[in-house]
C-alpha cells in the first residue's frame, strides 16, 4: 500500500539529477511524514486514555478472564504434548521388543 510520503520521495527522485539533491529534497517530505505519524500516535494515546476512563474495570475483568483461561489451555497443551509423547515412546518400545 503506497501513501502520500511514498510518492512524494519517487517524485523527488525522478526529478532530481544526482543523490546529494535528492537526499535534500526528500528531509522535508520526511518530516512531514514523521509528524503524521507522530500525530496519530498521540491521538492513538488519546483514545486509549477514553477507552480506560469509559470503560477500564470492564476492561481489566475481561484481561484477566482472557489471560486465566490462556493459561490453563497453555497448561492443557503441554500436558496433551507430555501424554503424546509418552505415547510415541512406548510404541517404539513395543516394536523394539517385537525383533528381540
Amino acid at each position: 500500500m503506497s501513501n502520500a510520503c511514498d510518492a512524494s520521495k519517487e517524485e523527488c527522485h525522478e526529478g532530481a539529477g544526482h543523490s546529494a539533491s535528492s537526499e535534500c529534497c526528500e528531509i522535508p517530505e520526511k518530516l512531514l511524514c514523521l509528524a503524521d505519524e507522530a500525530w496519530r500516535e498521540l491521538l492513538k494515546d488519546k483514545i486509549k486514555q477514553e477507552i480506560q476512563k469509559a470503560a477500564g474495570p470492564k476492561l481489566d475483568s475481561l484481561a484477566k478472564l482472557v489471560a486465566e483461561t490462556n493459561h490453563r489451555r497453555w497448561t492443557h497443551q503441554i500436558q496433551s504434548k507430555i501424554k503424546c509423547d509418552e505415547y510415541k515412546q512406548q510404541v517404539k518400545d513395543a516394536l523394539i521388543s517385537l525383533t528381540e
